[in-house]
């Protein structure tokens, strides 16, 4: 047990510092355990993907992406709206999830160049899914 809270804290600062860059309140780590405890059954293969992306540091959203877009196994995806869940609630997250800025030409400007970047992702997330054998 404790061994798995030790592979589920550094999943947890992996995956946050992936998507927010700053440093993660102690708070969400003892939460996203309790939510992966409670809500998700992880299969072998899953874990031994989790440990390849997280030890080797991987993209984690290109390869969300690409697992998503495939169909595959849906886990990673589900610990990142885990992940989500707890820090859209918290004010100092806010701006991450909301633009407080008006602006339609840079709204649009952002969409359009969203395109690229996604396919982008995916083309990346594709290349390590097969490149490290997370399928």
């Amino acid at each position: 047990m404790a061994d798995d809270n030790a592979r589920l804290e550094r999943e947890v600062r992996y995956l946050h510092a992936a998507f927010f860059h700053r440093e993660m309140p102690e708070e969400i780590g003892e939460r996203y355990i309790a939510a992966n405890r409670r809500c998700l059954d992880e299969s072998e293969r899953s874990r031994r993907r989790m440990f390849v992306l997280v030890e080797r540091g991987l993209d984690a959203e290109a390869v969300e992406l690409a697992l998503r877009w495939r169909r595959l196994d849906t886990l990673l995806t589900r610990k990142i709206q885990i992940l989500f869940y707890l820090v859209e609630v918290r004010a100092d997250y806010y701006g991450y999830f909301i633009n407080q800025d008006a602006g339609r030409r840079r709204a649009w400007l952002a969409l359009a160049g969203s395109v690229p970047g996604s396919l982008w992702r995916f083309t990346k997330g594709s290349y390590l899914i097969w490149r490290y054998g997370l399928v």
